[in-house]
């Protein structure tokens, strides 16, 4: 840049296409000479144009802005539009220590932070990381820029106004927190001083922030060993607070803070597990965290959920312990909020494993469920969990979900086995597509009907499938639309072998063959349709014979047994 005194100074040339659009920046250049004449060059196809002189003091680093050439149409008035009053709008350097901050910090530099392995709080109390941003350059401008650009398009104001004002108020931020460390104003922190530490700042105006620097300082020790490290470090502080905590709660929320941050991080799972976990176990792992005592109840009704979700170990239950005493409150509303946004995601559970992905979705929606004690949390847990369902019913995955089937009757079980597990009405009626596409195929007519296998065993699987169907919950439509293409196949294996002439030509009493045909009349042993009607036809044939009636009226206990099987193929109230 070219300099005049203490100045550094350069032109940047702006047009707009309407007297209503916004100005859009066209070039910057120190020859004012060329930005003029590119200015002129541009009139023609621009419904304005205008050039600005920037000074920036090589003292301060403050820009200083004037019009020194305006043409074209009259700019449109503009009502500015204020932010709302709802707005986080940080004013000074203690505001960037708020939650929303803090939030927006991590989004900011979220790729600065990830090299340096280190959370929002971390970087806001340890003066050797806020000297090493400082020294990026480049980092801070790019967060102005994000920082300034979007408000100015929001409110109306004058963007370099608003990026003067951010950068001076981050300078500030900054200033402060490397002389404080100068100043050694950040205690030592240690497992042995730590109580001590807490009670000294107990009338400290600025408490948190003195201790939060100090508690920075000691988890710093652990900085190369990444999250793993510093939540063992920080488990210590928190296991000391939580048994002696009289008057000493503000300390334990100052401490909150950097826990729920190092857990919010994708390694810190991994590293707290000691294994490449995917999606599956690290939410089973925070579920076990959220709802411990849910988790705990339903797995000693159901075995299999408490293999789904295991007991924590090490630092993951020391933790938990925490949690359970209502020490960490806003970190279990944190574990749940991502669970929730997890479940809404598009990544895999278990990749490569739909069996197991099923399995482990089913159990956290029983454990999650279960914690849910308001109204509300139950909806939005049963709105992640038919979000999560459309990814169930997705082409790729049913492909995965059946590939590994060895006959069409496995491929059958396995979508029911879907049909049951996915929630939400488009969900259910998704997969019960599938399953009528799958019972209705000419593979799996011609795989039942195959006599290497005896009919009666293909005719209880078939009588099986359907009774599954019935309790999946689907549409009735779509229930009876599956359940007949079963009955027609069960049907034709009936007619294949004539089972049911078979049956009554064979040697035994009229009570055995009675049994039998109520067994394929109720939809037990055959499912229900052209085998169950035929046979209750021939049942009730029986039911005529004086023979029969007789031998059951001798033998109240023979009709005792038969009587539900009556009731189920209607013969009976």
């Amino acid at each position: 840049m070219s300099s005049s005194g203490r100045n550094q100074v350069h032109y940047e040339v702006f047009s707009r296409k309407t007297p209503a659009s916004s100005w859009v920046l066209q070039m910057a250049t120190e020859d004012r000479a060329l930005a003029l004449q590119n200015a002129e060059d541009m009139m023609p196809h621009s419904a304005g144009v205008k050039v600005n002189k920037e000074m920036m003091d090589a003292g301060t680093g403050e820009f200083s802005s004037a019009t020194i050439f305006n043409k074209g149409a009259p700019e449109a008035k503009r009502k500015v539009k204020l932010a709302p009053e709802t707005d986080t709008i940080c004013v000074t350097p203690q505001d960037l220590y708020n939650l929303h901050a803090r939030e927006k910090i991590a989004r900011l530099l979220e790729d600065w932070l990830k090299r340096n392995q280190i959370t929002p709080f971390e970087l806001l109390h340890r003066p050797d990381l806020v000297e090493k941003l400082d020294a990026s350059g480049t980092e801070l401008q790019h967060v102005v820029q994000k920082l300034a650009i979007p408000e100015s398009q929001e409110t109306g104001q004058d963007l370099h106004d608003l990026m003067r004002r951010w950068r001076a108020l981050i300078d500030r931020a900054c200033t402060r927190v490397i002389e404080d460390g100068r100043r050694k104003v950040f205690p030592e922190v240690d497992a042995a001083n730590f109580l001590a530490v807490v009670d000294k700042l107990d009338d400290h105006g600025e408490r948190a922030y003195v201790l939060g620097g100090g508690i920075c300082k000691f988890i710093a020790k652990t900085a190369n060993s990444g999250p793993a490290a510093k939540l063992g470090a920080l488990l210590t502080l928190g296991k000391q607070l939580s048994e002696d905590l009289g008057g000493r709660e503000w300390a334990l929320q100052v401490l909150e803070v950097p826990v729920s941050e190092l857990f919010g991080t994708r390694t810190s799972m991994n590293e707290l597990l000691g294994y490449e976990a995917d999606l599956g176990d690290a939410m089973a792992v925070m579920t076990r965290m959220a709802a411990g005592p849910a988790v705990d109840l339903i797995a000693k009704i159901d075995p299999r959920v408490g293999k789904m979700i295991p007991p924590l170990t090490g630092a993951l239950a020391g933790y938990h312990e925490l949690m359970a005493k209502d020490c960490f409150p806003h970190l279990s509303q944190n574990i749940s909020k991502r669970l929730m946004t997890e479940l809404k995601g598009p990544r895999r559970l278990k990749p490569g494993n739909p069996e197991a992905e099923i399995e482990t979705l089913r159990a956290l929606a029983l454990c999650l469920t279960a914690a849910g004690k308001e109204q509300h949390e139950r909806d939005d847990i049963k709105e992640a969990f038919i979000e999560r369902s459309k990814m169930l019913v997705s082409t790729d995955f049913v492909e995965s979900l059946t590939r590994s089937g060895k006959t069409s009757a496995e491929e059958v079980e396995r979508l029911i086995w879907l049909c049951e597990n996915v929630v939400g009405a488009s969900n259910k009626r998704q997969a019960a597509r599938w399953v009528i596409s799958a019972v209705g195929a000419l593979k799996f007519e011609r795989d039942m009907r195959d006599t290497n296998t005896s009919a009666a065993h293909r005719l209880q699987l078939l009588a099986h499938m359907q009774r599954r169907i019935k309790n999946a919950a689907l549409m009735e439509k779509d229930t009876e639309e599956a359940c007949t293409k079963l009955g027609q196949v069960g049907g034709m294996i009936a007619q294949d072998v004539q089972l049911i002439p078979h049956l009554l030509r064979a040697p035994g009493g009229p009570v055995q063959k009675l049994t039998l045909l109520l067994g394929f009349a109720s939809g037990m042993a055959a499912p229900l349709g052209s085998v169950s009607d035929q046979a209750k036809t021939e049942a009730m044939k029986l039911f005529r014979m004086p023979e029969l009636r007789q031998m059951l009226g001798e033998n109240p206990n023979a009709l005792a047994e038969l009587k539900p099987m009556m009731v189920a193929a209607g013969m009976a109230a």
